[in-house]
């Protein structure tokens, strides 16, 4: 079952949002990107305009078929195992935060097996800080609105409502129950486990991190 964090028409509709900018200052000059868990193609096709050369997973084929001008390959994750390696790794979309540690090493292991010796793995999480304060939020995002409320963060889990509002495109709301908030350690030791490093962390609240092989 897909994560009730992405449904399609709402992927559809969302925009770049910064996002290539922040990938194409990473990765090293001329690499070919692996973008796992793609959806329908919002950092793809932005990525493509660069000038990368980018590979997108999915494990949902409605997603694949909205991808144009880079190859597509339907799977999950966690099953991937291309026999070949790419300069660059994306694991975006908080798709780390997932509350069992083996299915969050499953993930890292296949970032592992797909990177390049000289290439990186950039992984986006949820801001540790995330649910310390529980008010509701609104802000513009990907050319939507996202509203959040009723946050509730208990140790390192928390769940929360969102609300997606596209307008005349369409609005959704979805309940997000029990991700999991990963502190620095943990995710310095998860990367270790899964034979990965720590380069530096991108951005001051280390939402965002780059990470080679160890």
């Amino acid at each position: 079952m897909r994560d009730p964090g992405a449904p399609f028409d709402l992927c559809r509709i969302l925009e770049p949002a910064g996002e290539p900018e922040l990938i194409h200052r990473e990765v090293p000059e001329d690499a070919t990107i692996l973008d796992l868990g793609s959806g329908t193609g919002r950092i793809t096709h932005a990525l493509i305009r660069l000038g990368h050369r980018v590979t997108a997973v999915d494990f949902d084929e409605r997603m694949l078929e909205e991808i144009e001008g880079a190859e597509t390959v339907l799977s999950r994750i966690e099953d991937l195992d291309l026999g070949r390696t790419f300069g660059a790794v994306l694991l975006m979309s908080t798709l780390i935060n997932r509350p069992d540690e083996s299915g969050r090493l499953a993930l890292l292991a296949a970032c592992r097996r797909h990177v390049a010796t000289n290439g990186v793995v950039l992984i986006e999480r949820y801001d540790p800080e995330i649910g310390v304060d529980p008010r509701p939020t609104e802000r513009e995002f990907a050319g939507i609105t996202i509203r959040v409320s009723d946050v509730r963060r208990e140790g390192p889990l928390i769940s929360q409502s969102v609300e997606y509002d596209g307008g005349d495109r369409g609005n959704w709301r979805i309940r997000i129950e029990g991700r999991y908030v990963l502190n620095d350690d943990e995710t310095l030791a998860d990367l270790a486990a899964a034979g990965l490093r720590l380069r530096h962390w991108i951005d001051d609240r280390h939402r965002w991190l780059a990470a080679t092989t160890a």
